[in-house]
């Protein structure tokens, strides 16, 4: 696993943010972080994603997306 995946991974041990109907959200080191709750198709969670963070407060619009996936985990990064 490379350093970026594992400084997000541990930082989900740490009290999440928020919680919408696809995803639980996380401040990490790196930026905000979208964990899928399920493993379902990414074009479902990517349409869903700009949506459900502005239900918590989030404007997610100018920062740079990155979706990752490890083995038991799919996620959306975002950063400046």
């Amino acid at each position: 696993m490379n350093s970026t995946i594992d400084l997000i991974i541990d930082s989900l041990k740490d009290e999440p943010i928020g919680e919408t109907d696809h995803f639980i959200w996380f401040i990490t080191d790196i930026g905000i972080v979208a964990l899928f709750k399920r493993n379902k198709d990414y074009e479902i969670y990517n349409s869903n994603v700009e949506i459900e963070a502005n239900k918590i407060g989030l404007d997610i619009t100018k920062e740079e997306k990155e979706f990752l996936k490890t083995k038991e985990k799919q996620l959306f990064l975002f950063y400046s």
